[in-house]
């Protein structure tokens, strides 16, 4: 019986503590505050590497970026997903990178779709690679 009291005396102790009475919270009220901002996309580059195309991008506040999805058209207007990356749990900056084989004189464009957590999306700058045919 003497810890319940104990327990009970504390908790009101709490409850009519000024500092508590000021912010109306009770003594089981987190006053910590979690800020997730959204990541964002910083850059995206592509270039080409031998046979193999080579996307590359840097996103920041990394923790709350959920997945990419990298998109790819041969037109420039009607994109499709080429692969679908998921993120990190790294902190703040974040490097991904994205291979595929190149052809030889297709103009290829390429964005990314970046998914959140809280399922917010945002899409990338499209950039475009074209592997030139060799001369003979």
């Amino acid at each position: 019986m003497k810890p319940f009291l104990l327990i009970l005396i504390l908790i009101l102790k709490l409850s009519f503590h000024p500092s508590y009475a000021q912010q109306s919270l009770t003594p089981f009220t987190s006053t910590a505050t979690i800020t997730n901002h959204p990541a964002k996309i910083v850059t995206v580059n592509a270039s080409i590497t031998g046979n193999k195309i080579l996307l590359s991008w840097v996103v920041t506040d990394n923790r709350t970026a959920d997945l990419f999805e990298v998109e790819k058209s041969t037109d420039g207007k009607n994109f499709s997903m080429a692969a679908l990356v998921f993120g990190t749990e790294k902190d703040e900056t974040g490097n991904y990178q994205f291979f595929e084989k190149s052809v030889t004189g297709q103009l290829i464009s390429y964005r990314i779709k970046l998914v959140n957590k809280n399922k917010d999306a945002e899409y990338s700058t499209t950039v475009q690679v074209n592997k030139q045919q060799p001369v003979q």
